[in-house]
């Protein structure tokens, strides 16, 4: 058991290097606006056109809404798999296991572990949706699309709760935006049973916080690297 305990905590401690989170970061966010655009621009020479009106973000990979879907499918895999590091050191940062830091108090630490375990979640509902697409399964492409927006909104939630309420490294403000923007727009959204339009915003309000939070986390790291 203790063996165990000390091979998850080794790879922990591998995910959460300074260098594999500054890289792992910094390409996710390239990877998904580099296929979100490209995905974009070929969906235009779809007999049909493509709009964010009309269409759904998930409508961008699918062979019966664009000439080539795949650069969606590649963005999804890729981008999901690298925010693993990004996240699991964001909760680092914002709630560190008593260990590790001797004036964190119960709470904190719970409501992180909460947020990462919904991050998480969010993550992988996002990476299966990569892979079960519209054309290979709508049940199992809804089902992810579900726990995507729960996940992600849910560990916004919680990892805002920290920074709006703790003192952390990232500004307060967005903390606030994280619990209260998502989930607004989530509640808006499922309850009107999401329309593209909706779904494209609300993919967008997720995404603003991660990139807000994710330059931040690369200004932090930057500056612990230039100390060694």
């Amino acid at each position: 058991m203790n063996h165990d305990k000390n091979y998850g905590n080794k790879i922990y401690e591998v995910l959460i290097n300074l260098r594999i989170v500054k890289y792992s970061t910094i390409v996710a966010f390239l990877t998904f606006i580099t296929c979100t655009a490209l995905g974009y621009i070929v969906a235009q020479f779809d007999p049909d056109g493509y709009s964010i009106i009309q269409n759904y973000l998930s409508d961008m990979g699918s062979i019966n809404h664009t000439p080539w879907p795949y650069f969606p499918v590649i963005g999804n895999i890729i981008t999901s798999f690298l925010l693993i590091p990004t996240v699991l050191y964001m909760h680092s940062l914002l709630a560190p296991l008593s260990q590790h830091a001797q004036n964190i108090s119960n709470p904190r630490i719970i409501i992180g572990i909460i947020g990462a375990f919904w991050m998480l979640a969010g993550l992988f509902g996002r990476l299966v949706l990569g892979i079960f697409t519209e054309d290979v399964s709508m049940r199992i492409h809804w089902y992810c699309t579900v726990l995507e927006f729960a996940g992600l909104t849910l560990g916004g939630i919680f990892f805002g709760i920290i920074i709006a309420y703790y003192k952390t490294l990232l500004p307060k403000l967005l903390g606030f935006y994280m619990i209260f923007v998502p989930t607004i727009l989530a509640i808006i959204a499922f309850g009107q049973g999401l329309q593209p339009l909706e779904e494209w915003i609300l993919t967008f309000s997720i995404i603003a916080y991660l990139f807000i939070g994710g330059i931040m986390v690369l200004k932090h790291i930057n500056n612990e690297l230039a100390s060694e």
